[in-house]
């Protein structure tokens, strides 16, 4: 119950309370019209914040990809980390925070340990406009802190998008002579990076990691009676990744 309770501190618990509050008085009032309205807003919330329909159409996306094991994986010629996973942040030790996708970087980083690589790659941006040296080359600054992969550590500078991760990954390839690459990134971002690296003719070998969608949907409380912002945030990966997609191929990256 006290779980139950607390849920409703949550803004979005709480506009949706305040949604059903209002639909039921207006109901009691016979007002109809203001009464669906709010009705429909909290259905709205409810479908999106309590339901597991957005983590099962990210899990869509996810699933291809499910049954990837890193030890079955062959042996290429770079491991190649796609960025995203980090904000910058002055007052960090190392000038960064770690955002929900740092599974990227401990999974590249077990990949080189594993010598399933012979080179590390550190993708990423960051706004030009603000003074920084990017998110990759603070992320080479903690790995060769942490020289915790035996490989050496190349970056690609700040991209753009993963367009522009696969163009700079391809010149890479081209002056280091590698054929095959093992590329990182989240899984329901693997199949529009896979096919952009793909349309640039690079030979790669996929490596996903953060299933948020299929680990919402195996966590037992995948069903809330209040909603809450988790399915929002699955919802816009999903989005992120649909909109994507067919923006890549309208440009022809696909």
């Amino acid at each position: 119950m006290t779980k139950f309770l607390s849920s409703f501190l949550q803004p979005l618990a709480f506009l949706w309370l305040l949604l059903v509050l209002a639909a039921l008085w207006e109901l009691w009032h016979r007002r109809w019209r203001s009464a669906l309205g709010a009705g429909l807003l909290a259905g709205v919330l409810s479908v999106i914040g309590a339901t597991p329909l957005p983590a099962r159409l990210l899990a869509g996306l996810e699933r291809p990809y499910a049954a990837v094991q890193l030890a079955a994986l062959p042996e290429a010629d770079a491991v190649v980390m796609l960025g995203g996973l980090t904000a910058p942040s002055p007052q960090g030790v190392f000038g960064f925070d770690l955002d929900a996708e740092a599974d990227r970087l401990v999974t590249a980083l077990e990949a080189a340990r594993q010598h399933k690589g012979r080179a590390l790659v550190l993708g990423g941006g960051w706004n030009p406009y603000v003074p920084n040296p990017g998110e990759g080359e603070l992320l080479r600054r903690l790995v060769s802190a942490w020289p915790v992969a035996p490989v050496p550590v190349h970056v690609l500078g700040l991209c753009r998008d993963t367009r522009d991760e696969a163009e700079r990954t391809r010149k890479l390839a081209e002056a280091q002579g590698w054929k095959r690459i093992i590329l990182v990134t989240s899984a329901g971002h693997m199949r529009r990076a896979e096919a952009t690296f793909r349309r640039l003719g690079l030979e790669v070998v996929c490596l996903p990691c953060d299933f948020k969608g299929l680990v919402e949907l195996q966590n037992e409380r995948s069903n809330y009676l209040v909603p809450g912002l988790k399915g929002f945030e699955l919802l816009e990966r999903y989005l992120y990744e649909q909109v994507g997609w067919w923006v890549y191929r309208w440009r022809g990256w696909l």
